[in-house]
């Protein structure tokens, strides 16, 4: 499993959460005034950034896990063809 690309794949949607998450804040404006809602701007790039990571990372891991199984597959597939055909070599 390549980590590199795992680790680059979540920095990326992350950073793409994240700016996704200011640029909400910055257009829907809150006209609340209470403790809570103060620095939305910051509070929606987090979670923005953070659901970027847990899923572009979730993703990355997912397709790298699914590209070993098919490697695994096309090898169990090639070593069965091999077995069955010196089989039907001893038996001839």
């Amino acid at each position: 499993m390549n980590v590199r690309l795992i680790a680059f794949s979540g920095f990326v949607t992350a950073f793409v959460g994240g700016g996704l998450g200011f640029l909400i804040a910055n257009l829907f404006p809150c006209h609340y005034t209470s403790q809570i809602y103060q620095h939305l701007e910051q509070k929606y790039a987090i979670v923005g950034a953070f659901a970027g990571l847990v899923i572009g990372s979730s993703q990355e891991m997912i397709r790298e896990l699914k590209q070993e199984r098919d490697a695994e597959e096309d090898l169990l597939r090639d070593f069965n063809r091999a077995i069955q055909s010196n089989t039907n070599k001893d038996n001839h």
